[in-house]
């Protein structure tokens, strides 16, 4: 009896083995049961001037890569226009000449396009901006204007989230944030209700700001991940910069010159203190670079504007530490890329004595964010932190490792587990 009662034993164990690998090997099925909200980042959203304030948006309109690209500025308190004009965000609901897809064909969405063909191709319906939402579309993208303050926008987000569950039935949404579309996120998440945001997922934010903002305000270079000439100074980009609320939020925090946030692992950490140095050789400290920052003067283009330089302040304090509660929290971070980590000011010399600004790309990073700026959330490396090798900022959206990773979180059941993208570069 002993004998049949073990040969028994065997065999159920060997069927329940058997039975656990079966159901491992099962392919996991994306679930498209929760809506994706995707967040561009800053310059990411199209802008156009609505000269006749008809809601219907044509080429001649379009004000960011367009033709009314001067109507951009604001009054010096970033908030209200400089002039008689009505900048709209694109695509309008409704606007069946100009639909979500049309603005993915053309700069400056075109860049993101990868992404929602990516997520179309594995099982979503991308919004095609009509009222009729009994068509099953699940992935959603939140245009803004970018110019703004982030909290301005926050709340924005916040309705339109509001918006997304009314049209789709559930309780909770995805959010997917890009470069400042994750210190968007992240900003409404710090200031509304979270409760409505199942995972988080973050693609090269700056959690700790970016020193290549600095080279765009003092020095009026293109962001690098906007992929056009950027080896020349644009005036017209430096006013610009220069007079946007969201630019002064993504100046480096005093979280980035505080060293002791690392990741413990990648080596040359001290390199990040050499962020901003003066015509005496010597490097600013968090408090003399905002110092510096207040009382610079430029001879051939108006200062900067110290009452956006002080609000960001507050702003960026605000944000440092943000309490995530039961969102599940994912960041993904590009690397291996030379990346703007130091401008320089060269004195300049008679008969103006302007300044200059001289950029060197000294850090590992994503082309544009630096990899310790993106990979610290509340000042440490949460648990799902994923790096992506070779990744450039622009690309990474729609890459094909990011692809794998979120139909890995999507999944059901979800995979987490991703070896090859868990080891941060071993130098900064």
């Amino acid at each position: 009896m002993r004998k049949l009662y073990s040969s028994l034993s065997i065999i159920l164990f060997i069927c329940s083995i058997n039975f656990l690998q079966a159901i491992n090997s099962e392919p996991k099925q994306i679930s498209t049961s929760t809506p994706v909200i995707y967040v561009p980042g800053i310059m990411g959203s199209p802008l156009y001037d609505d000269i006749n304030n008809n809601n219907l948006l044509t080429i001649e309109e379009k004000a960011w890569f367009g033709i009314q690209f001067p109507s951009l500025w604001l009054s010096g308190n970033g908030i209200d226009p400089a002039g008689n004009y009505n900048i709209k965000v694109a695509p309008l609901r409704n606007d069946a000449a100009n639909t979500l897809w049309d603005e993915l064909n053309t700069v400056p969405m075109e860049l993101f396009k990868g992404f929602f063909d990516n997520l179309e191709a594995n099982g979503y319906t991308v919004d095609n901006y009509d009222e009729n939402h009994s068509e099953g579309e699940n992935l959603f993208c939140f245009t803004y204007d970018w110019r703004k303050n982030n909290m301005t926008n926050a709340q924005l987000l916040s309705n339109f989230i509001d918006s997304v569950i009314s049209w789709t039935g559930v309780i909770k949404v995805n959010l997917i944030g890009h470069s400042m579309g994750g210190i968007l996120s992240k900003t409404f998440i710090k200031n509304f209700d979270k409760s409505r945001i199942d995972k988080m997922i973050f693609i090269g934010t700056p959690h700790l700001g970016a020193p290549e903002v600095l080279t765009v305000m003092l020095k009026g270079k293109l962001f690098e991940w906007i992929n056009l000439v950027n080896e020349i100074e644009w005036p017209i980009i430096r006013s610009l910069a220069r007079n946007l609320p969201s630019c002064y939020q993504l100046i480096p925090s005093s979280s980035y010159f505080d060293l002791n946030y690392n990741n413990g692992v990648s080596t040359n950490i001290e390199i990040y203190s050499e962020c901003f140095q003066l015509p005496n050789g010597n490097y600013t400290n968090y408090p003399e670079l905002i110092n510096y920052l207040e009382n610079y003067e430029s001879c051939l283009i108006e200062d900067l504007n110290d009452e956006l330089l002080n609000n960001s302040e507050i702003f960026k304090a605000s944000i440092d530490t943000v309490d995530f509660g039961e969102v599940e929290v994912f960041n993904i971070v590009g690397y291996n890329i030379w990346t703007i980590g130091k401008n320089k000011v060269i004195a300049g010399g008679p008969p103006f004595y302007c300044n200059a600004i001289e950029y060197f790309r000294n850090l590992n990073g994503d082309n544009t964010i630096p990899v310790r700026s993106a990979e610290l959330l509340n000042g440490q490396i949460f648990e799902h932190t994923y790096y992506i090798p070779n990744g450039a900022h622009h690309n990474l959206p729609g890459s094909p490792e990011i692809l794998e990773i979120l139909l890995g979180i999507f999944a059901d059941p979800p995979n987490y587990n991703f070896t090859q993208y868990a080891s941060p570069p071993v130098s900064y």
